[in-house]
């Protein structure tokens, strides 16, 4: 049953808890507007951050900066801990939000600490044969590869990486791209589902296809699109979905996700052992006993997941495909940059990658960080070199111009010395 989220909200302000409230209200003084050019609904979003009026920040896909109610819940956790009277986690509701917000079984939800405990857990949970292969791409983040690389070294396996188009041009061409590294031996592909890179989205639900027509196992790096673009966990296909809502979802760091196939649940070893890893009758959410944790962290992601479900997916979506299409467009009219990040709007969404001609990316990240206060991050990987962006629903208008005006400035005559 889906979950009714005014009365789930009751039920926590009833626990004297003021974050519900907060969500609440904002929920109601959102109910009208909120098109993607609507800047006064995306003022008073932005007024629920605590970033500084001088500051841009541009490097979401990095870290995302919780707004002021997701804060408001790991204080008052921690607090309450503190008092002797720790509220627990409120697994059922974390699920259910969760479930309303990203689509899939509120029973198929892991919470380790990011993507790359994620993707450990996967990787270590599964059993492969001597002749097992693995396939992945030249565009994967380590958090998604390297769990791979130490099981496929540790068994004297073979790690495959197909190269991905840049820019790609198509969704199929992305698809061809990963299906080529194919073998008979290929036994689990794991892709992201949006590169770090160049902000590529790939085309998932026709790889799921794909695998599950040969038996190959579909581990998805899903760091980025919680929180970015609209998401159907169940509809998407795959076996794995791992992601991290310090990112897009603005949840506290410390927080993952790993969203397991209904075909899994009883089938993937735990890595990490505890009471009852091995009673089957808890399905994954046996993977969710680690020993003590830090619980403020799922109250944050909880707030998170609350906070996004008050904006509605729809709308940030459709703002931050607006903010990235102004700035890639802005990019695209400066002569001397070129960019990485694909022209089609359905393989592209809330990061942009570029390169100034004559310019290194880390000179210009420092250059724009000292000149106006603006965050970015440099894709040193794979010696590629490219400067991203990342647009998320606290920037607005203003900042994509302002970078622009900068990176036209470097671009005609260099960074000042």
């Amino acid at each position: 049953m889906p979950l009714d989220r005014r009365a789930f909200l009751g039920v926590l302000s009833g626990a004297t808890l003021s974050w519900p409230r907060a969500v609440d209200a904002l929920a109601r003084q959102l109910a009208p507007g909120g098109a993607p050019d609507d800047e006064v609904f995306w003022g008073l979003v932005r007024r629920q951050f605590l970033i500084p009026p001088d500051r841009i920040y541009l490097n979401n896909g990095t870290l995302g900066p919780s707004p002021r109610v997701v804060v408001d819940a790991v204080i008052e956790h921690t607090r309450r801990v503190a008092e002797t009277r720790p509220p627990g986690v409120a697994w059922g509701d974390l699920k259910q939000s969760l479930s309303a917000l990203l689509g899939g079984d509120p029973k198929g939800f892991v919470f380790p600490r990011n993507t790359t405990e994620a993707m450990n857990f996967v990787a270590h949970g599964l059993d492969l044969d001597a002749d097992a292969e693995v396939l992945t791409t030249d565009h994967e983040h380590i958090g998604g590869l390297e769990p791979w690389r130490l099981v496929t070294t540790r068994k004297g396996l073979r790690l495959r990486v197909a190269s991905l188009p840049v820019p790609a041009d198509s969704a199929d061409e992305l698809l061809e791209a990963v299906w080529s590294g194919v073998t008979d031996r290929t036994r689990v592909i794991c892709v992201s589902h949006l590169t770090f890179t160049t902000g590529t989205v790939l085309p998932i639900r026709q790889l799921a296809n794909r695998c599950a027509e040969r038996d190959i196992v579909l581990a998805v790096d899903g760091a980025h699109p919680p929180g970015m673009i609209q998401l159907d966990l169940a509809a998407i296909g795959g076996d794995f979905y791992a992601s991290s809502p310090h990112k897009w979802l603005l949840a506290p760091q410390g927080t993952g996700l790993l969203y397991i196939g209904e075909g899994w649940r009883e089938r993937l070893w735990p890595t990490l052992a505890s009471g009852g890893w091995d009673d089957l009758s808890l399905g994954v959410h046996r993977f969710n006993h680690m020993g003590t944790m830090d619980e403020s962290r799922l109250a944050g992601l909880l707030a998170a997941s609350e906070f996004f479900l008050a904006l509605g997916m729809d709308r940030v979506e459709a703002r931050v495909r607006y903010l990235q299409a102004r700035l890639q467009g802005g990019l695209a009219a400066i002569p001397g940059v070129s960019t990485v990040t694909p022209t089609d709007n359905s393989i592209r969404a809330a990061m942009v990658s570029f390169r100034v001609e004559g310019v290194e990316s880390s000179a210009l990240q420092r250059h724009l960080s000292r000149t106006a206060r603006i965050r970015t991050r440099v894709i040193g990987e794979y010696e590629y070199g490219w400067m991203r962006l990342s647009t998320h629903v606290y920037n607005g208008p203003d900042d994509i111009e302002r970078v622009l005006e900068l990176l036209s400035e470097v671009a005609g005559s260099g960074i000042p010395a």
